[in-house]
């Protein structure tokens, strides 16, 4: 799992049948100390409750296919939101 901030959301009305509900929003990964790593990516929400701003963390790849709902819990997507984060506490290496 890695961190990430919400920077916006994807509208998509025609999209796979797995995906329908599914809410779709674009994520700046994150370091650490909270800084921007990596181009931002867009990843499914299981969450459902994420907003523009928040801290989440996500799962990506083989991971993130298995977030789905329902009779198909496989989802066709590379990323997923699968919680959102209240507090970091890092204290580093050294």
């Amino acid at each position: 799992m890695d961190l990430a901030r919400v920077i916006g959301s994807v509208t998509a009305t025609v999209k796979d049948p797995a995906l329908v509900g599914s809410k779709l929003c674009i994520i700046q990964p994150l370091d650490a100390d909270l800084r921007p790593v990596r181009e931002p990516l867009i990843a499914s929400d299981s969450t459902g409750r994420r907003g523009d701003g928040e801290l989440v963390y996500f799962v990506e790849s083989g991971d993130a296919v298995m977030t789905g709902l329902g009779p198909n819990p496989k989802l066709p997507v590379d990323a997923a939101v699968v919680g959102i984060v209240d507090d970091v506490d890092h204290r580093g290496l050294g």
